[in-house]
């Protein structure tokens, strides 16, 4: 019987026909909960896991990823894998194939505003939005701060900055008022539409205010999501930064062929 087997004899609720990587995975969390392996200790190496278990390393490699999505541990090439939590969380997935799901995602979630003024954006807080060229007039915009939640639950997902285009600042009373989103807001106060959603994301450290309000350490990782809200002329209606914690964030997106490749020579 193999090592794997023995320890899941006691491991009732698991069901035999589970894939490995599954199994062992769901064990590796268990010793992370009973404290085998203690908050900021290194778990086994790949080669002393696939020892262990008499497996592949695909299969441990698979096993951990299941860990690190659980926001258990970490792994840094050359460092091993390091425990952080002894309990998983919930994390925020986001699979995106086109703008009316971009658009469904501020429905599927709730934003809860902790400041609005009109002020001139920091030079070099969005390329795109800037504080004025040098010798010109700086323009104001309506600058929302907040954190994106989970719609049912308490489950900060990003703290967030809209920016909005000052001739849409009326919006201000109103968002006040009801959790519609505010490109919803904007399009209906206004008669304009949303044509284009431009995005980018990197790596960053997180800011102060975020790092504040999502309750992390400042300058702990971060995905920094920003996007531009369009119209059909080009003109920004609004933009936000968003900073994601690195470790509870994942993106999936569906690519398809839109060629015919009967016609490919």
């Amino acid at each position: 019987m193999s090592k794997l087997d023995k320890d899941m004899k006691t491991e009732t609720s698991l069901i035999d026909n589970r894939p490995q990587y599954i199994r062992i995975g769901d064990l590796l969390q268990s010793r992370i909960q009973e404290k085998h392996y203690p908050i900021g200790s290194f778990m086994p190496t790949e080669n002393e896991l696939c020892a262990e278990f008499s497996i592949s390393r695909y299969t441990v490699r698979e096993a951990l990823r299941r860990l690190i999505e659980a926001g258990l541990i970490t792994r840094k090439q050359g460092s091993g894998s390091r425990v952080i939590a002894q309990e998983p969380y919930q994390s925020y997935v986001h699979s995106m194939r086109s703008l009316d799901q971009l658009f469904q995602y501020a429905s599927d979630t709730r934003f809860i505003i902790l400041s609005m003024r009109n002020s001139v954006p920091k030079r070099g807080l969005y390329p795109e939005i800037d504080a004025g060229d040098e010798g010109s007039t700086p323009s104001s915009w309506l600058v929302i701060s907040g954190l994106r939640m989970e719609r049912d639950e308490d489950i900060s997902i990003c703290f967030s900055t809209v920016l909005v285009n000052n001739a849409f600042s009326e919006i201000a009373a109103e968002l006040q008022k009801n959790s519609i989103a505010i490109y919803r807001r904007i399009e209906e106060q206004f008669g304009v539409e949303v044509s284009k959603v431009v995005q980018e994301m990197t790596v960053v450290p997180m800011p102060a205010d975020a790092a504040k309000a999502l309750e992390k350490k400042p300058k702990t990782i971060a995905v920094r999501v920003s996007r531009q809200y369009l119209d059909v002329d080009g003109t920004i209606l609004l933009a936000s930064i968003n900073y994601h914690p690195a470790e509870r964030f994942f993106y999936s997106m569906q690519l398809t062929r839109d060629v015919d490749r009967a016609n490919w020579s």
